[in-house]
């Protein structure tokens, strides 16, 4: 029973360690991409930023409203994705770019298309948040 008190009480306080910050700003590129998996509208409208902008594969850059309207839009569904090859940089400690290789596959409007590319999310820490600013996406074969 001692042993078992000594355990626990040694366990203690590596259980109560903050998140590393490197695991917040992947818990918030995780919480990006699930909101757009499933259309998430409230979630992707608290997650970008004011000024957030993304460059798209054709290189046309969208806004933070187009890029909402075509997430949530009715129709529009994505099957799961897996991130290959994936990317973390943390360029300063309110700042990182997270990114890798997926296929993106759905529906839209009602027809069914494949996206393959390679992306990058930059989030900015603010006000305790990391916010989504800026996407880069380039097409692959």
């Amino acid at each position: 029973m001692r042993l078992a008190a000594l355990a626990l009480a040694l366990a203690a306080p590596a259980l109560a360690q903050p998140v590393s910050p490197n695991a917040e700003v992947l818990a918030a590129a995780h919480a990006f991409d699930d909101a757009q998996l499933h259309g998430d509208r409230a979630t992707l409208e608290r997650m970008l930023a004011p000024e957030y902008r993304v460059a798209h594969a054709s290189g046309r850059i969208g806004d933070r409203r187009e890029f909402i309207e075509g997430f949530a839009a009715p129709g529009h569904t994505l099957e799961p994705f897996q991130i290959v090859e994936p990317l973390f940089l943390r360029v300063a400690p309110d700042v990182a770019i997270v990114g890798g290789e997926t296929t993106f596959k759905g529906t839209e409007g009602g027809t069914a298309f494949t996206q393959h590319y390679r992306y990058a999310d930059t989030l900015v820490k603010r006000d305790g948040r990391w916010l989504v600013i800026y996407t880069q996406v380039t097409p692959l074969p």
